[in-house]
């Protein structure tokens, strides 16, 4: 009995031995351990930089509070350019977030940032529509389906009554009055 349990362990220390040396941008968010989670959200906040402000990558290696390298490791969304470190268009860093389907608020693990953009763009038209109550915004949208990392089909909820039920159902949050009048 004890021999089975001690191979048991070997197993299992094996497996995480395995998941500590592969890389962290193939990895799902559900076998990271939380400081893997930590280093690729800083990753990612590295490459959004890169991306979307122009930065350079020592630029926001620096402003993260990570090393070039750990960010090229993390994301493998990097290539070298004339001798430079340029973003590439896409990556396939596996990502958890948050969507509206069938009713509900879903919560989805998807496998590229192509994808990411896509459901990032759906809760700008959300707001935009809870924000001006046009849904028009919503019927706009160029693409309502995806697979998450799992192979699944999602459909983007674009319902106007079925979007204002899920946002009533969410909780308020409590804003304590910290001085008297």
């Amino acid at each position: 009995m004890r021999r089975k349990h001690l191979q048991r362990l070997r197993k299992s220390h094996s497996k995480a031995r395995a998941s500590r040396k592969k890389a962290i941008w193939k990895l799902t968010n559900e076998t990271l351990t939380p400081k893997q989670r930590l280093a690729r959200k800083k990753s990612l906040e590295a490459l959004s930089l890169v991306r979307r402000e122009k930065r350079s990558l020592p630029t926001a290696a620096k402003q993260i509070g990570l090393t070039q390298e750990t960010i090229i490791r993390n994301t493998n969304a990097f290539r070298k350019v004339r001798g430079r470190w340029k973003a590439k268009s896409i990556d396939h860093i596996p990502r958890v977030m948050t969507i509206y389907e069938k009713g509900r608020k879903r919560i989805v693990e998807v496998a590229n940032s192509r994808t990411a953009s896509l459901i990032g763009e759906y809760h700008n038209r959300v707001k935009h529509f809870l924000d001006t109550s046009k849904s028009s915004f919503l019927r706009e949208l160029p693409k309502k389906r995806f697979k998450d990392k799992a192979g699944r089909i999602h459909v983007l909820e674009t319902d106007p009554r079925a979007i204002l039920t899920i946002k009533a159902r969410e909780p308020k949050p409590e804003f304590f009055e910290i001085y008297h009048r």
